[in-house]
């Protein structure tokens, strides 16, 4: 891929974690979040003419595209102490979240344990890197794409395999993910995977020791591909590379590996559960059915991490 130019349109597409359960334990209310978070985008959109956006927005039940909004559902009053676009972008943003956190209110109360604080991220990164795609699609010029997500949720341990697929697709397309834990205890150790496998950066904001959300977006997640060439951008030095078994969901530091589809469990099955290929335990080698009842092998039966 070609170096990025100064000239260059970015676009950013910012994925809200926006799970009120979680934001429920936070220091920072969601409120003073969200206001934060539209200075930030109205200092990107500022910066270039050419720069695009998308914002969605992510809960435990949906993900929504917040902008750009569909026509006819922002009001055409006009305020002529505000850009138009930054108009546009604040009230499409602020009132899709209301909607969503409105529709969400009766389940999130129904639900009440540590699956309430999942968000379906792995659904809004496949659908912002169909955004991108259909943007780049649709234009000549030189676009250079990346992700924030700003999260603020636990991992879902249900979400490991889709998410994972997204960011291979994200690394294979030339995205960059940036990642900022807004909320929630400790660091996400899928997302951390994200940003240091596509080339993003992760930071996460402490903000009862008194760090700025918006001072932390403006400084660590404002500059596009070219200015990030000559800026020294916080590091990853901590990043949890463990995976987890298709199983029981957990993080392991040692499993096995199914030769056949790479699936990784914590415990020596007979069968795996993915592909359904029968190990032969005695003579370290795998059996797969074939067609006319005959049966295939796999070179090995298993491989520590």
């Amino acid at each position: 891929m070609s170096e990025a130019l100064e000239s260059d349109a970015s676009l950013l597409v910012v994925v809200l974690d926006i799970n009120a359960s979680a934001w429920a334990r936070s220091p920072l209310a969601l409120d003073d979040a969200l206001q934060q978070i539209v200075i930030f985008i109205n200092a990107y959109l500022a910066l270039k003419p050419s720069n695009q956006l998308v914002v969605l927005a992510s809960t435990r039940q949906e993900c929504r595209t917040l902008y750009p909004a569909e026509p006819g559902s922002i009001s055409d009053s006009e305020d002529i102490r505000v850009y138009e676009q930054f108009r546009a972008a604040d009230v499409a943003i602020l009132s899709g979240v209301r909607s969503m956190l409105s529709d969400a209110s009766g389940l999130d109360i129904q639900t009440q344990n540590d699956e309430s604080e999942h968000s379906l991220i792995s659904r809004a990164l496949s659908k912002a890197l169909c955004h991108i795609n259909q943007m780049r699609s649709s234009t000549l010029d030189a676009l250079w794409p990346r992700v924030l997500i700003l999260s603020a949720g636990v991992d879902a341990a249900s979400e490991y395999i889709s998410l994972m697929n997204g960011i291979f697709a994200a690394q294979r397309m030339g995205v960059l993910i940036d990642v900022c834990k807004v909320a929630g205890a400790g660091d996400s150790v899928f997302l951390q995977q994200a940003a240091e496998i596509s080339g993003g950066v992760y930071l996460r904001v402490d903000v009862r020791a008194g760090w700025s959300l918006l001072q932390t977006l403006l400084f660590s997640f404002l500059a596009d591909h070219y200015t990030r060439e000559v800026l020294y951008l916080p590091g990853n030095e901590r990043t949890d590379f463990r995976a987890m078994c298709f199983c029981h969901k957990r993080v392991v530091d040692i499993g096995y590996v199914c030769s056949v589809c790479l699936s990784i469990f914590c415990q020596m099955a007979p069968v795996c559960s993915t592909c359904q290929t029968k190990f032969s335990i005695r003579s370290g080698r795998a059996e797969k059915p074939g067609t006319n009842g005959t049966q295939g092998t796999a070179r090995t039966i298993s491989q520590q991490l």
